[in-house]
């Protein structure tokens, strides 16, 4: 009896220090990505609402709050940008900006990326658990995160070196993006990473 006591107080133990790593990792996660001047990153994105979903292949480079979204596909679209700083929102293409006003308040292409980096330095963290995505073992982490007043819920899977993975923003139940990040890298914290390249 005392050795099944003495193995449960050891489980016990270890699970206790197996919370406390993963705790440590997550502010760590979250100290990196509020820290950092910017990122470079290709994120195939699908958007939804009550009509269609929208497939795009996107170059996003982030510095400080500007940020830069190139269209890779749909062919169509290759080559349009969208630059995006605070509220205001500018369309690029061949060299000629557009000033499209503000940015808006749902969830778009545009400005997926962005809320997932938002909610990974500074969201509220509702769940955290290991998982495995595509061959990776990945740590998964639920957040909250505010967009022009409302509530969005990411759900975002990162790397060993915290590096996303994959992340759906959803809102009310329904999720309205699909995020899959094929490379990425921080500018002055995180080395780059080709995951399925």
């Amino acid at each position: 009896m005392k050795r099944f006591f003495a193995l449960l107080a050891a489980a016990l133990l270890l699970t206790g220090c197996a919370a406390e790593r993963a705790d440590s990792r997550v502010s760590d996660l979250q100290r990196a990505y509020a820290a950092t001047g910017g990122c470079d990153a290709r994120v195939e994105v699908a958007v939804s609402d009550e009509e269609e979903t929208r497939r795009y292949t996107l170059d996003v480079a982030k510095d400080g709050d500007k940020t830069r979204v190139t269209v890779l596909e749909p062919e169509a679209l290759a080559g349009v940008a969208a630059a995006v700083s605070g509220d205001a929102l500018a369309l690029e293409f061949d060299g000629m900006v557009l000033d499209a006003g503000g940015a808006g308040s749902g969830v778009s292409a545009v400005n997926a990326t962005e809320i997932v980096l938002r909610a990974a330095a500074s969201g509220y963290v509702t769940e955290r658990n290991s998982e495995r995505y595509a061959d990776t073992d990945a740590l998964r982490l639920c957040f909250e995160t505010e967009q022009n007043g409302e509530m969005l819920y990411v759900t975002a899977y990162f790397d060993a070196a915290n590096a996303p993975l994959y992340a759906e923003i959803a809102r009310d139940g329904k999720v309205l993006a699909y995020l899959e990040f094929t490379d990425f890298a921080f500018h002055d914290i995180i080395p780059a990473s080709g995951y399925y390249n």
